[in-house]
């Protein structure tokens, strides 16, 4: 049923994090599916605001953040896993990651978002990445 699972992962949030890795796992399991696992982190915008920051602490952080994906992609899953470090904005990034992949689901985390006047049922990018996949979209809570 699905041959091919995308799951974007932020690594900032990690019993999120935890229950969509199990869950992605298991379904990868049962239908013997290929994983790719994605995280994004954010670029500088602008030039100028990279200039505040010391060389090479981009690298750096490219480098830090590829290793938890890796050390994530290692605790989490028993099936094989290609884990994919992407910059830019988050959504952007996942909707470019969605049609380098082709995947049949797309797995997402999220928690909660409480404003003022309601209880939000998905996020922002939630919502965008639901809207917009051309493919299932599963919301791991």
């Amino acid at each position: 049923m699905f041959s091919k699972i995308l799951v974007p992962v932020d690594l900032s949030t990690e019993n999120t994090t935890e229950k969509l890795c199990k869950t992605a796992n298991d379904l990868a399991q049962k239908y013997g599916s290929e994983v790719r696992l994605v995280t994004v982190i954010p670029d500088y915008g602008m030039p100028m605001v990279a200039s505040y920051f010391p060389e090479g602490a981009q690298e750096k952080l490219k480098s830090e953040m590829k290793q938890k994906l890796t050390d994530l992609a290692e605790k989490s899953f028993s099936v094989s896993v290609e884990c994919k470090l992407t910059q830019g904005k988050r959504r952007t990034a996942i909707l470019k990651a969605i049609e380098d992949f082709s995947p049949d689901l797309v797995m997402m985390g999220c928690r909660r978002k409480k404003s003022r006047r309601s209880q939000r049922l998905l996020g922002a990018t939630g919502t965008v990445i639901s809207d917009r996949a051309g493919c299932s979209v599963m919301i791991v809570r």
